[in-house]
Protein backbone atom coordinates (compact mmCIF):
# COMPACT_ATOMS: atom_id res chain seq x y z
CA UNK A 1 0.00 0.00 0.00
CA UNK A 2 2.83 2.43 0.81
CA UNK A 3 4.35 1.60 -2.56
CA UNK A 4 1.10 2.55 -4.34
CA UNK A 5 0.93 5.91 -2.56
CA UNK A 6 4.57 6.54 -3.42
CA UNK A 7 3.80 5.91 -7.10
CA UNK A 8 0.91 8.43 -7.03
CA UNK A 9 3.29 11.22 -6.08
CA UNK A 10 5.85 11.66 -8.83
CA UNK A 11 9.11 13.14 -7.59
CA UNK A 12 10.32 14.07 -11.07
CA UNK A 13 10.00 17.64 -12.39
CA UNK A 14 7.73 17.80 -15.38
CA UNK A 15 7.22 20.51 -17.99
CA UNK A 16 3.91 21.43 -16.31
CA UNK A 17 5.70 22.06 -13.01
CA UNK A 18 8.28 24.28 -14.72
CA UNK A 19 5.58 26.21 -16.60
CA UNK A 20 3.56 26.70 -13.40
CA UNK A 21 6.56 28.01 -11.48
CA UNK A 22 7.54 30.23 -14.42
CA UNK A 23 3.99 31.65 -14.63
CA UNK A 24 4.03 32.37 -10.90
CA UNK A 25 7.40 34.12 -11.09
CA UNK A 26 6.32 36.20 -14.09
CA UNK A 27 3.02 37.10 -12.41
CA UNK A 28 4.82 38.07 -9.24
CA UNK A 29 7.30 40.20 -11.19
CA UNK A 30 4.53 42.00 -13.07
CA UNK A 31 2.56 42.66 -9.89
CA UNK A 32 5.69 43.90 -8.10
CA UNK A 33 6.43 46.28 -10.97
CA UNK A 34 2.87 47.64 -10.88
CA UNK A 35 3.00 48.01 -7.10
CA UNK A 36 6.34 49.80 -7.14
CA UNK A 37 5.21 52.21 -9.87
CA UNK A 38 1.99 52.92 -7.94
CA UNK A 39 4.01 53.46 -4.79
CA UNK A 40 6.37 55.81 -6.63
CA UNK A 41 3.49 57.86 -8.02
CA UNK A 42 1.83 58.07 -4.59
CA UNK A 43 5.13 59.20 -3.06
CA UNK A 44 5.60 61.87 -5.75
CA UNK A 45 2.01 63.03 -5.28
CA UNK A 46 2.54 63.22 -1.52
CA UNK A 47 5.70 65.27 -1.99
CA UNK A 48 3.89 67.60 -4.38
CA UNK A 49 1.05 68.05 -1.90
CA UNK A 50 3.49 68.88 0.90
CA UNK A 51 5.23 71.44 -1.32
CA UNK A 52 1.89 73.01 -2.28
CA UNK A 53 0.80 73.20 1.35
CA UNK A 54 4.08 74.80 2.41
CA UNK A 55 3.77 77.40 -0.35
CA UNK A 56 0.17 78.02 0.71
CA UNK A 57 1.22 78.58 4.31
CA UNK A 58 3.93 80.99 3.19
CA UNK A 59 1.45 82.99 1.12
CA UNK A 60 -1.03 83.00 4.01
CA UNK A 61 1.69 84.30 6.32
CA UNK A 62 2.53 87.08 3.89
CA UNK A 63 -1.17 87.91 3.55
CA UNK A 64 -1.48 88.08 7.33
CA UNK A 65 1.50 90.43 7.57
CA UNK A 66 -0.08 92.69 4.93
CA UNK A 67 -3.40 92.70 6.80
CA UNK A 68 -1.75 93.61 10.10
CA UNK A 69 0.21 96.39 8.43
CA UNK A 70 -2.97 97.73 6.79
CA UNK A 71 -4.81 97.63 10.12
CA UNK A 72 -2.00 99.56 11.79
CA UNK A 73 -2.19 102.17 9.03
CA UNK A 74 -5.97 102.41 9.44
CA UNK A 75 -5.62 102.87 13.20
CA UNK A 76 -3.11 105.66 12.67
CA UNK A 77 -5.45 107.28 10.13
CA UNK A 78 -8.39 107.00 12.56
CA UNK A 79 -6.33 108.64 15.33
CA UNK A 80 -5.40 111.49 12.99
CA UNK A 81 -9.03 111.93 11.89
CA UNK A 82 -10.22 111.88 15.50
CA UNK A 83 -7.58 114.43 16.54
CA UNK A 84 -8.44 116.67 13.57
CA UNK A 85 -12.18 116.50 14.35
CA UNK A 86 -11.55 117.36 18.01
CA UNK A 87 -9.40 120.31 16.98
CA UNK A 88 -12.08 121.52 14.54
CA UNK A 89 -14.79 121.17 17.19
CA UNK A 90 -12.66 123.13 19.63
CA UNK A 91 -11.94 125.84 17.09
CA UNK A 92 -15.54 126.13 15.89
CA UNK A 93 -17.17 126.29 19.31
CA UNK A 94 -18.55 129.73 20.01
CA UNK A 95 -16.35 131.43 22.49
CA UNK A 96 -18.00 133.09 25.39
Amino acid sequence: MAEQKARMVDSRISLGNVLTILALVIGFGVQWGMFSSDLRSVREDYGRRITDLEEGWKSLGQERIREVRDLADMRADMRWIRATLERLERDLKPRK
